[in-house]
Order: C-alpha cells, then sequence, then structure tokens
C-alpha cells in the first residue's frame, strides 16, 4: 500500500492543524462558478495562481491554471490539463502530454499567447528537473467558517511539503487580478 494511503487511512493530517479536515467535493465551489485564487492577497485583490475546474467524464477534471510569472512585463504560465480523481485527490503526471497544454500569456487578461521562449525553457527545465513522469496528486483541506483552504501535495505517493499551498473560491468578475511573487 503506497505511504500516502496508509496516511489516509490511518487519518492523518499531513501534520497540518487538527482543525483542518478534508474536503470531501473539491469540485462544489467550481459547480458554483467559482475559481480557486492560491496565494490571495485580499486587500489588493491579487493572486499568484487563478485555477478553473470543471468535471470531465469518468472521474476526469479539466483543469487550467494561470500562474503569474512576472509583473514587468505581465507575464503567466497557463496550462491546460486532465487531472484524474482518486478518492478525494485529484492526480495527474508531468509528461508531454502535461506540457502540451502548456504556454507563456500575457498576465493581464485576455491572457493573450506572449512570445517569451525564455520563460517557456525555464518552466520546462524545472518541471524535467522535479516532476518528469512523476505522479502528483493534490488534497484539500479546509477549517469550518474559514474561507481560506489548503491544499496538500504528494509525489510518487510521499508528502511533498513544498507543494503545499492556501486558497480561496472567488467570483471570477470580482476584480481580481494575477500578481508574480517578490523577486529573491
Amino acid at each position: 500500500m503506497p505511504l500516502i494511503a496508509a496516511l489516509l487511512l490511518s487519518g492523518t493530517s499531513f501534520a497540518i492543524d487538527p482543525s483542518y479536515k478534508p474536503v470531501s467535493d473539491q469540485l462544489a465551489p467550481a459547480r458554483a462558478g467559482k475559481v480557486q485564487c492560491h496565494e490571495p492577497d485580499p486587500a489588493a485583490r491579487t493572486c499568484r495562481i487563478l485555477t478553473w475546474l470543471s468535471e470531465g467524464a469518468n472521474g476526469r477534471v479539466q483543469l487550467r491554471q494561470l500562474t503569474a510569472l512576472a509583473d514587468s512585463p505581465s507575464l503567466a504560465a497557463e496550462l491546460r490539463f486532465t487531472l484524474t480523481r482518486e478518492g478525494t485527490a485529484f492526480c495527474g503526471v508531468v509528461d508531454d502530454s502535461y506540457m502540451a497544454g502548456f504556454r507563456i500569456v500575457s498576465g493581464r487578461a485576455p491572457y493573450a499567447p506572449a512570445d517569451n521562449k525564455r520563460y517557456a525553457i525555464r518552466y520546462r527545465e524545472a518541471m524535467i528537473e522535479a516532476l518528469w513522469n512523476r505522479k502528483t496528486c493534490a488534497y484539500a483541506f479546509a477549517r469550518p467558517g474559514d474561507p481560506m483552504q489548503l491544499e496538500v501535495g504528494t509525489v510518487d505517493g510521499e508528502f511533498a511539503g513544498e507543494l503545499m499551498a492556501s486558497y480561496i473560491w472567488i467570483d471570477p468578475g470580482a476584480g481580481w487580478r494575477l500578481k508574480a511573487r517578490p523577486p529573491v
């Protein structure tokens, strides 16, 4: 039995605050027309990542994700790919079909394609180095009454703390925008 299955069956919480509980239906907000806003700044109404999810056939989940790469010039990585539901998790493999849904776009709506090969090459190299042909899964956790949710990730069945992220569900027309992380 993979480690992640054993952890879930044993009731482990990935060492997160015990007030967080697994989200049983991760797609309920998406069905209501909401979008995930990762690393939100509510005061500035910005997100580092915007994710649209929709249900497909046979347990498939269609995903479109925009990740802010830079603010000046305004660039984002756009990914479109299909995940598979495995229990309460969404899982996929970073491979050629995953990368086929990747492109660099303007970081401002309507997110037109941008001709910036440097970012495309750097993104692909990072994916190859860290995750190529490895199965990743995302699990959602929430606290009662708190709009902030946690996404916990695994790679090849092993907990991957570096894949943890916080997000909220937002209305797509509410004026939120992408904002890159400050340079390190």
